[in-house]
């Protein structure tokens, strides 16, 4: 493992799937829909962390999570394949910042990253305290726009 891959697990993971999939960087970026050499540049350090659509591009190119490429755990599945380790609380995580930030856009609502990270955690603590979790994806997005009617209030009093 390189010093890139030390610092960066989940180029580690990318490399991985890549080799167990049969991908080489430039097919992979194709499969994703990225340009030729994103992949490449990765591999190489030049992005250090990618956006959140092309992390999504390449782990469903790749057949695993977004989670699971950027950092979880790689294991062998019945196959022989490589896979990434599905870690519900990643991908609640995940869940939910991708839909703040959909939501955020929505609403042309510039969050600094402090409310940003605020907001997450707040909803974090709400889904993770409802005894019927598995259906968080319907119960996200109406705690993040109550979210962002509060900030919306909250900084509207500020100003006064």
């Amino acid at each position: 493992m390189t010093k890139t891959d030390k610092n960066l697990g989940w180029i580690h993971n990318l490399r991985l799937l890549m080799e167990s999939a049969g991908f080489n960087p430039r097919s992979l970026s194709l499969k994703a829909g990225l340009n030729a050499t994103a992949v490449r540049d990765m591999l190489e350090g030049r992005t250090k962390f990618p956006r959140y659509d092309t992390v999504m591009a390449l782990a469903a190119a790749l057949e695993t999570t977004p989670a699971g490429l950027m950092g979880g755990p790689l294991n062998i599945n019945q196959d022989n394949k490589l896979v990434a380790e599905d870690d519900p609380e990643i991908d609640l995580l995940t869940e939910i910042i991708a839909r703040l930030q959909e939501a955020a856009e929505e609403h042309r609502k510039k969050l600094s990253p402090q409310d940003f990270a605020a907001m997450v955690a707040t909803i974090y603590r709400q889904v993770r305290q409802d005894p019927h979790k598995a259906r968080y994806a319907k119960t996200i997005k109406p705690k993040i726009v109550d979210l962002l009617e509060y900030e919306n209030l909250r900084q509207r009093r500020k100003q006064a």
